[in-house]
């Protein structure tokens, strides 16, 4: 699925005038947390949708990110945009140091790897008061941050940084680096023997991913004014990430997008409906996508073109 490069910046300017309509608050939150999730899914994608390894700790940057953002706001007095950008390149930081190991693992390891940062960073955040005797994260209270601005504010914060995010993963799919990501996922041990840097390749993509699901967990935290650990590093982010980018199609620019999308609706009207058992109907969804659509709706729209 290919479609032409002024579309999709035509859909975020139409996007942008959104607002001039006046429309209610509930509408601004479902679009933000629309963005939200395109923004992550795709973040997501251009690491194990590119390269084939699955990561299921991506919570975990998203976890710091909210944290970072929330400790510089409501200990350090930083202004939110600093703060949110200093989180996003901690999150990056932290994950160059951690694929330089994990990402010499590969399959089910890489993925049980990634789990196990995720709940190790759940449990610093946990009780590292408790442990060392002081007040930082405030533990399962969580933390409460400055009042926040008002919801069109956030509107165009998660759609700029959505739009970015999804720019960001065309350009790479075009150069040489998304190539290089693509053959990797394809047979890393031949790209290796044609003399790409495998190593280096996983790793800074893996940074990159982790640094703009760092900067969206910032903006999150901002936008519910108090998170908790619980909240932020809970692993249904990580499934809700994996589930969207399946169903779009996984390894393409707009796959995600679309998946985040049409998953972020489905979850209002569902999850609003079903409180008890929605996690029951996203596990029925999950194996419907494995079993028929394995290669996402991108995958199937693209069949469907080849055969005529």
């Amino acid at each position: 699925m290919k479609p032409k490069a002024y579309v999709w910046p035509a859909i975020a300017f139409l996007l942008a005038l959104f607002p001039l309509l006046q429309l209610e608050g509930y509408y601004y939150r479902v679009l933000s947390m629309i963005f939200l999730w395109v923004g992550l899914a795709s973040a997501w994608n251009l690491t194990s949708g590119f390269t084939g390894y699955i990561d299921f700790g991506a919570v975990g940057y998203f976890g710091i990110g909210n944290y970072a953002t929330a400790l510089l706001m409501a200990r350090g007095g930083v202004d939110f945009f600093p703060a949110v950008f200093t989180g996003g390149i901690l999150s990056g930081a932290i994950a160059l140091f951690i694929g330089r190991y994990t990402m010499k693992l590969r399959g089910a390891y890489f993925g049980i790897a990634t789990l196990a940062f995720a709940e190790a960073a759940k449990q610093i955040v946990l009780e590292s008061d408790r442990t060392f005797k002081m007040t930082l994260f405030e533990g399962s209270h969580g933390i409460t941050l400055p009042i926040a601005h008002g919801e069109p504010f956030f509107y165009y914060t998660f759609l700029a940084t959505a739009f970015l995010i999804v720019l960001t993963v065309y350009i790479i799919n075009g150069h040489k680096f998304g190539y290089a990501l693509k053959a990797i996922k394809e047979a890393e041990d031949s790209a290796e023997l044609a003399g790409i840097d495998t190593q280096r390749c996983k790793v800074l993509v893996y940074a990159l991913t982790s640094a703009m699901i760092g900067v969206l967990g910032g903006i999150n935290a901002y936008w519910l004014t108090y998170i908790s650990p619980n909240d932020v590093f809970s692993v249904i982010h990580t499934i809700q990430m994996i589930v969207m980018a399946l169903l779009g199609g996984t390894g393409t620019v707009f796959g995600p997008v679309l998946g985040a999308t049409m998953l972020s609706i489905a979850n209002e009207v569902i999850g609003a409906r079903f409180l008890y058992t929605y996690l029951l109907i996203l596990g029925f969804i999950i194996l419907f996508i494995v079993i028929f659509l394995p290669r996402g709706i991108t995958g199937l729209i693209s069949l469907k073109r080849v055969r005529k």
